[in-house]
């Protein structure tokens, strides 16, 4: 197995895995998906509420605010040590008073841990009037996306590298073939200039007799997207759900062990 990296940025990161197969991609893209533990706000005590949301509308999106957390920090409450009381190896508090008129901020929550915060401080959670008040606390704890929504790493997708496949002898009008490509991708010379752009749509192959032009995707070689929607960055994000994978392979050689002795 290869692995060639093709774009990294703040919150996305794409790269090529070859020498590898759809089955594999996709345990990858499944447990980033839904088995990266994330922090994420769960229960949220109202002190005061005047403001024109009902008080579950501004739980719901307290509880959908990325927070930025160290993933080595802090552990799942039933694992802790505490046992479920809660601690600062568990759950994160955050407090919220604010007084009309204003808009109410993600930055304007205060959190018992500094290090923990909002993504992005700059998201509005109510917009409060005169005489209107919001004051409350929050809860974030660990979880995970399979329970919820909320607490789901990165929006992640692959796709297969195209294999562009041209019978020159049979073709007669180039042009055609060239200027089918909605992305124009295919230069004069008939080739790719750009394959990871192309999305296999099959515009080339429509546009020739059949049997012409041919594109497919190679099945061993895997474009890999993923986008983090929490605090975690995706290099952390790819590197956990390695670990992950590689648990859950330790797990079955150890039940196959002791189940054909």
């Amino acid at each position: 197995m290869k692995i060639k990296l093709l774009n990294r940025g703040d919150n996305s990161l794409k790269f090529e895995i070859s020498e590898t197969t759809p089955v594999f991609v996709n345990s990858l893209r499944r447990v980033i998906m839904q088995k990266i533990p994330i922090l994420s706000m769960t229960s949220v005590d109202f002190i005061d509420n005047t403001s024109a949301l009902y008080d579950e509308i501004i739980a719901h999106r307290l509880g959908l605010l990325p927070l930025v957390f160290d993933s080595k920090k802090f552990v799942l409450t039933s694992d802790c040590k505490c046992e479920g009381k809660g601690c600062s190896s568990c759950q994160v508090k955050f407090v919220l008073k604010k007084k009309g008129p204003c808009i109410v901020y993600a930055k304007d929550m205060k959190s018992t841990d500094p290090a923990v915060k909002c993504v992005d401080g700059d998201v509005v959670i109510v917009k409060l009037l005169d005489g209107q008040a919001l004051d409350l606390e929050g809860t974030a704890t660990i979880g995970f996306a399979e329970n919820h929504a909320k607490w789901q790493s990165a929006i992640v997708g692959y796709s297969l590298y195209p294999v562009l496949k041209i019978d020159k002898k049979q073709l007669k009008d180039a042009k055609v073939c060239i200027d089918s490509c909605p992305l124009g991708l295919i230069t004069a010379d008939l080739k790719l200039k750009d394959p990871y752009s192309c999305n296999l749509c099959g515009s080339c192959s429509e546009a020739c007799p059949p049997g012409v032009v041919t594109i497919e995707g190679d099945s061993s070689r895997v474009i890999f997207n993923i986008e983090s929607v929490s605090g975690l960055s995706p290099d952390v994000i790819v590197r956990e759900a390695k670990d992950i994978l590689a648990s859950h392979v330790g797990e079955f050689e150890e039940a196959l062990k002791k189940e054909l002795k």
